[in-house]
């Protein structure tokens, strides 16, 4: 259970940090070299980028792939990336999750483990 534990909180770590969260919702839309990914943050410099996805590398939380010189990032597999994109939703205020306001409403245990 620990080990768990310890991957969830590196999962959220790197999503609490704003440069971070910027990088992956950029990835999101699909693979990207640091420049594309530059292009597209704008205000972070290449070397902050790569620093940042090489930290997200090593936690398996972001991919890369190689071709010719140029490395494309993506999303890890690893992870379920709907609490993502549910934060999102949510503060958007553009939906509720249903599930969990199911659980809300009959006092349900909201995290199985």
């Amino acid at each position: 259970m620990k080990e768990i534990n310890q991957r969830i909180i590196k999962f959220f770590d790197a999503l609490a940090d704003e440069t971070r969260l910027k990088i992956l919702v950029t990835v999101s839309k699909g693979p990207m070299t640091v420049k594309d990914i530059h292009s597209s943050v704008g205000e972070l410099t290449l070397s902050a980028i790569s620093h940042q996805l090489k930290m997200m590398a090593g936690l398996d939380i972001v991919k890369f792939e190689k071709k010719g010189r140029k490395k494309y990032y993506r999303l890890s597999d690893a992870y379920c990336w709907c609490p993502l994109r549910d934060a999102f939703s949510q503060m958007n205020k553009k939906t509720k999750c249903p599930h969990c306001a199911e659980l809300f409403e009959k006092g349900g245990n909201l995290i199985q483990d």
